[in-house]
């Protein structure tokens, strides 16, 4: 059984209107790529100038992320964990606000880090590094659905698009106690993969999250591919990840996804076939999945959806119906990461 409890804290976060702290608002020791994912000073006054009400937000999405745990957790066979939603709420107080520094990443430390692997916030028990991926997944959508019943258009896909960013970032220092280096590529165990992830249930991304993909696919491709350009252009122009983009392949979705996104994995891991001496650290993986996704969110703005669910492009839509689509598009690229680093994962504590 999954126990919830709440924590009594002094001065419990969320209850007033964040005040600009005096140390600066982003730090490599919060992420060392948090750079280059371009999360900075900027966004983190965006999230301060156009956020939502702190106190309402948290405690929402927090009571959300606890029901949710809850009920799912002891199907996946996590039982005796005990949930604190306090430390949730204090969380999402924390990513609301920042600073993003060294003592942010020491408290996200300590709330995941946990019996050796890896845990998602408020989660007492380590969780199967893949599941703590498909959970950040769901809570990328609980976010956009929240902000889109509160903020217009161009707030939602600039807000949304910059808490996206941040989740990545902060979900590589949740992994880090179980990410390592493979040797070899990974085993695709035979036969087309067509899954993209195990715990893609989980993330809430099923049949109904595909058909808004297929719905959009074909009005955001020219603004997709625009992005996914410019991603490749990024990498080449940056120390970080130049030396690892020699030759680059920009690709699309397709009828066999987890299985051409396999042998994207395993054209960059040690020993690979593209390069053997040579493969991509999975923290820059991560790292540009979420500057990727900030700028999807920002593409999106620009297909408007209507009642009956018709996509048009050069519009800007309802912000509830924007919501509905920007979180099938973060689950599928979160989604992304867990394959793309799957070779780095190390066996998980379960």
């Amino acid at each position: 059984m999954v126990q919830r409890s709440r924590v009594p804290r002094n001065g419990q976060a969320g209850t007033e209107a964040p005040v600009a702290p005096l140390r600066p608002l982003v730090t490599p020791g919060f992420h060392p790529l948090a750079d280059f994912a371009s999360f900075g000073p900027n966004e983190v006054e965006m999230l301060h100038e156009a956020g939502t009400d702190l106190e309402v937000f948290t405690k929402a999405i927090a009571e959300s992320v606890c029901d949710y745990l809850v009920a799912r957790l002891p199907r996946l066979g996590i039982d005796g964990a005990r949930l604190d939603q306090d430390a949730v709420e204090e969380w999402l107080s924390r990513s609301s606000t920042g600073p993003f520094d060294g003592d942010f990443a020491e408290h996200l430390r300590g709330l995941t880090h946990v019996g050796g692997g890896t845990s998602f916030p408020g989660v007492s028990a380590p969780l199967p590094p893949q599941m703590v991926i498909g959970l950040i997944a769901w809570l990328q959508g609980e976010i956009l659905v929240h902000l889109g019943d509160v903020s217009d258009t161009i707030t939602l896909s600039g807000v949304g698009g910059i808490w996206m960013d941040q989740l990545m970032l902060q979900l590589g220092v949740m992994l880090e106690p179980v990410l390592g280096s493979r040797s070899a590529p990974r085993d695709d165990r035979g036969g087309h993969n067509t899954e993209l992830h195990p715990y893609a249930d989980l993330a809430g991304f099923g049949v109904a999250e595909c058909r808004l993909l297929g719905e959009t696919g074909a009005l955001l491709e020219p603004a997709g591919n625009g992005v996914i350009s410019l991603a490749y252009s990024y990498l080449l122009s940056r120390p970080e990840s130049a030396g690892y983009f020699p030759d680059v392949d920009p690709y699309w979705i397709n009828d066999h996804f987890g299985d051409y996104l396999q042998k994207i994995v395993n054209a960059h891991v040690w020993g690979g076939p593209d390069d053997p001496q040579q493969e991509i650290p999975p923290q820059l993986t991560i790292a540009l999945i979420g500057w990727v996704e900030m700028r999807i969110m920002t593409a999106l703005n620009t297909v408007a959806f209507d009642s009956a669910g018709a996509a048009t492009f050069g519009e800007l839509g309802d912000p509830g119906l924007l919501a509905d689509v920007g979180q099938a598009w973060m689950k599928m690229l979160t989604l992304q990461v867990g394959t793309l680093i799957d070779p780095y994962l190390k066996d998980a504590a379960a």
